[in-house]
């Protein structure tokens, strides 16, 4: 099937309001865009580079795990949360109680995704069954708990508005979600149809947000399938390519996109959209490697050169790399150094600038690695 042909779907009358159910998508899709050929072409470039890249690095897990936070945040933010980076790489004692909620959001995300790749690593198709179990992480203990977490939903939502009667937009009658779901996950699967894995992923996240069949958590859910899809078909073998970021700072254009989808049939578009973000995330991953790499080969340097013992000196700096926002206490846990050592070889970094006092207070200090979580943020 043409995806220059592609019927988004129809509504249907309900009550006092009308709700969207999309076409299925299990097809073989074809186009005749030339410009989506070259924009799957350079995705496809740019992410075989960012594979070799991550293979290359060594102790690559450690800086995936910053991917992670990061990916993390933006996704949260999107949905509203706003918590910093910094301050998600906090303990839960350390934040401002008015966003402890907001906080917990964003360490599910980061467990849902930790999982979630594990279980791709083993082996474990992306289905309905991992976006089932990657759901009720994420909405376990957080403000969707009551939302039936893990479930697909029973009864009607609705985006924007009060009530369905004013929504933005009504996703199918939960009538409607196991046939829409059985059609999703047979695309994911499907080995019969030679539809490149990169416009599949842009397909499946549509049309996972089309169908909404969670109360709540649905757009984080469906950012997070497209790197364990992605991971899932061998393209990565780090999952490191993150795409929530990019959404965040075009997120009036992404609602847009999926709206277009909708209303105007317009699927090459939103795939266009979603290949510049795979396109421009690939290159500022392979970016903050390249940094990453630097930084490293720097900090060896510097360490060395220190008037503290080096090999102390290290275990902190290998540790910071882990946790780049830290207090004493947390340090010591994690070198096996006594608290004294660790005191002074703190006072070394920070007169090296090396590492910053965030808080401003004489006790219950908190350190950031500034000089690495900046690579991540910038």
């Amino acid at each position: 099937m043409k995806l220059e042909e592609y019927k988004s779907g129809e509504y249907i009358k309900m009550n006092d309001y009308k709700a969207f159910i999309p076409s299925k998508i299990n097809y073989n899709w074809g186009w005749d865009d030339t410009k989506l050929d070259k924009l799957l072409a350079e995705a496809n470039r740019q992410i075989g580079e960012l594979n070799a890249y991550s293979l290359l690095i060594p102790n690559v897990d450690l800086y995936i795990k910053m991917h992670v936070k990061i990916e993390a945040n933006k996704s949260s933010r999107i949905e509203g949360t706003r918590t910093t980076v910094e301050e998600d790489l906090l303990d839960i004692i350390d934040i401002n109680p008015e966003k402890r909620d907001d906080w917990e959001e964003v360490q599910n995300y980061v467990k849902a995704i930790n999982y979630g790749v594990k279980r791709i690593s083993e082996g474990f198709p992306v289905c309905n069954r991992l976006i089932r179990e990657i759901h009720k992480i994420l909405m376990t203990g957080v403000r969707g708990e009551h939302k039936a977490p893990g479930e697909f939903r029973i009864s009607q939502n609705w985006i924007g508005g009060s009530m369905p009667s004013t929504a933005v937009y009504v996703p199918p009658p939960y009538t409607e979600i196991s046939e829409c779901l059985s059609d999703f996950e047979k695309f994911i699967n499907n080995e019969k149809i030679d539809t490149p894995d990169l416009i599949k992923i842009a397909i499946l996240h549509y049309q996972f947000e089309s169908i909404h069949p969670f109360l709540d958590g649905n757009g984080r859910i469906g950012r997070l399938i497209v790197p364990l899809y992605i991971q899932s078909k061998g393209m990565l073998q780090k999952s490191c390519l993150y795409i929530s970021d990019y959404i965040e700072r075009n997120k009036d254009t992404y609602y847009d996109m999926l709206t277009r989808v909708r209303t105007r049939n317009d699927m090459i578009g939103w795939i266009k959209f979603f290949l510049e973000a795979v396109i421009e995330t690939s290159k500022i991953a392979k970016e903050k490697f390249r940094r990453v790499v630097k930084l490293t080969m720097e900090m060896d340097k510097i360490v060395f050169e220190l008037s503290v013992r080096s090999d102390n000196a290290k275990k902190v700096i290998d540790a910071l790399y882990n946790e780049p926002v830290i207090n004493r206490k947390k340090l010591c846990e994690l070198t096996n150094i006594k608290e004294s050592t660790i005191k002074n070889i703190i006072n070394c970094f920070l007169d090296n600038n090396i590492i910053v006092e965030t808080t401003g207070y004489s006790r219950n200090q908190i350190f950031t690695f500034k000089k690495y979580t900046d690579l991540f943020l910038k």
